[in-house]
């Protein structure tokens, strides 16, 4: 154990040979300290005043003390399984780094609110489920996001979204209520703190390595209040998404709804799993292949079934909830940026551009929108909204630009000036950047407005002159008319009632005008096509926008 205090490779120091009789009792009121210290550790929850604890001991006592550390601090209780396992993040600190991160979630990604009656659903079924979960005394908090993307997602101390992509491919409550229970699932089991436990395991290593340091321990904790919004995106393993699974419709199931449910829910996200361009393959990234999770999903509704047969006979009610959705948003659109036939229109700023011929405008999480060629070629355009409160310390706008792109890691070439198509004028840096698939050019220009700033960016895989993609030849295209941008309405789901005998076919020629629509509509609605129309029923027609260009 001495030869751990020392680098490989150094000698020994020598020292005097002790006494052995004068020094008992130094060793004997060691080892009374250390039982001390071990009863103080047993009794302080807080990790980080435990480590401090550990860091204050010396000598013997810190090695003695460390395999008590890992055991006062590395297990806790798991509230799902009861079972002991590895865990160092409290539930204080989960509620504090879910507080901390929920503003940059919301600045990120903005509250689709437009339609109050959707977020107090979202809102009444997750608290329904909370309550019934491992961990009903959360304080739970749900929203629903202004994002196109099919997605939904939790973060560490009660906060759970589901994206407005997502909701709008369901087709009843039920549904819904097997999304959020699987996230709310993922936070009653502390998968986030498990796998936040498991990246902290190596600084522990440090102190423990080092435990002649002192107050090195303490900065072992320093990093779990640095990780902000990123754990919205912590990737849970196969095993936790299985368990998020199975739990979560154990969850739904007792409280109220037909576990169905969840077995229609993950149908109808693996109809729409064929490459399209909505994002629905980001929600299977780190998911079980969705037909094991629809197996997996059965085998615990039969199981749940054999001990209370009537689980699964509550009826499961399209209508009321389809037609909620009557008026949503839909396709790419949000609240601030309509985009119809490749043409963005944000309302906000007024900016007003066609994507290039063969590329394709989107909206992405933290930009007010991105133009980025069909065919993946490493070349794209992104305009991003900034708060000017986090420049004031540069001379200007375009100082402060200069510095995070140099921060980057990209090389200044030169600068010049672009205009708009309605006339104003821009300036422009080039830059030049290095990644694995070689030299990049990025060009960059900037402009203020209000608190914000709007920054546009491109990327070309290299550099070169002008061209139909760069910076210049956007924004060059580029109008702004505040009034025509906010005169343009996104497209919106309507709802409608099936006729009797009507067919898909007949519903896209409804909704978009174009027959070749129906698969893509029949999936939307939660059919597979070919298939009969049931008569009656609400149906989602989405208008102004093919079901797939979404």
């Amino acid at each position: 154990m001495i030869r751990l205090l020392h680098r490989a490779g150094d000698q020994e120091p020598s020292l005097p040979r002790p006494d052995l009789h004068d020094n008992r009792i130094p060793v004997a009121e060691e080892l009374r300290q250390v039982e001390e210290d071990k009863a103080r550790l047993a009794g302080v929850d807080h990790e980080v005043h435990q480590v401090m604890i550990f860091a204050r001991a010396s000598g013997m006592r810190r090695v003695i003390l460390a395999a008590t550390l890992l055991a006062a601090i590395g297990c806790a209780t798991n509230p799902v399984t009861g079972k002991r396992e590895f865990n160092i993040v409290s539930q204080e600190q989960e509620i504090a780094l879910g507080l901390q991160a929920h503003p940059q979630v919301i600045e990120e990604f903005g509250i689709y609110d437009e339609k109050p009656d959707l977020n107090q659903m979202v809102n009444r079924i997750g608290q329904r489920i909370a309550a019934v979960s491992d961990r009903p005394n959360l304080q739970w908090h749900f929203t629903l996001l202004d994002s196109p993307v099919v997605n939904a997602m939790a973060l560490p101390g009660g906060y759970v979204y589901v994206t407005r992509g997502i909701v709008e491919r369901m087709n009843s409550e039920d549904e819904l209520a097997g999304v959020i229970a699987h996230e709310i699932s993922h936070v009653a089991a502390r998968h986030a703190a498990r796998s936040m436990s498991q990246q902290q395991l190596a600084q522990i290593g440090l102190v423990l390595g080092s435990i002649v340091a002192g107050p090195a321990a303490t900065e072992a904790f320093g990093g779990l209040v640095q990780l902000g919004a990123g754990l919205l995106f912590t990737r849970y393993s196969r095993q936790q998404e299985t368990q998020a699974d199975l739990l979560g419709t154990a969850y739904m199931t007792e409280a109220g709804y037909n576990p169905r449910g969840a077995e229609n829910m993950l149908l109808a996200l693996q109809r729409l799993d064929k490459g399209q361009s909505s994002g629905i393959e980001r929600y299977f990234i780190d998911h079980p292949d969705p037909r094991k999770r629809v197996g997996d999903v059965r085998k615990e509704i039969a199981a749940l079934e054999s001990k209370n047969p009537s689980i699964g006979t509550t009826r499961i009610d399209r209508s009321p909830f389809v037609r909620q959705l009557d008026g949503v948003i839909t396709a790419a659109s949000t609240m601030q940026t309509t985009i119809r036939n490749n043409t963005v229109f944000n309302r906000r700023y007024g900016i007003i551009i066609t994507a290039p011929s063969g590329w394709q405008a989107t909206s992405e999480p933290g930009a007010l929108f991105v133009l980025a060629p069909q065919k993946a070629t490493g070349e794209g355009f992104i305009a991003q909204e900034i708060a000017l409160r986090q420049m004031q310390q540069y001379p200007s706008l375009q100082s402060a630009i200069r510095s995070q792109l140099q921060n980057m890691g990209l090389q200044y070439v030169r600068s010049g000036t672009v205009s708009s198509a309605t006339g104003q004028t821009f300036p422009v840096d080039l830059w030049r950047g290095a990644t694995q698939s070689g030299t990049v050019a990025v060009e960059s220009t900037q402009f203020a407005e209000g608190e914000n700033a709007v920054v546009f960016l491109s990327l070309t895989p290299e550099q070169r002159g002008s061209s139909a993609r760069d910076l210049a030849s956007i924004v060059q295209r580029m109008r702004f008319d505040r009034a025509e941008a906010r005169a343009a309405e996104p497209p919106r789901i309507r709802v409608a009632t099936s006729r009797a005998g009507e067919t898909w076919d007949e519903l896209a020629q409804r909704a978009t005008g174009r027959r070749e629509d129906a698969s893509a509509i029949a999936k939307l609605n939660g059919f597979d096509y070919p298939s009969s129309v049931p008569p009656g029923v609400a149906i989602k027609l989405p208008q102004d926008v093919a079901p797939d260009d979404r």
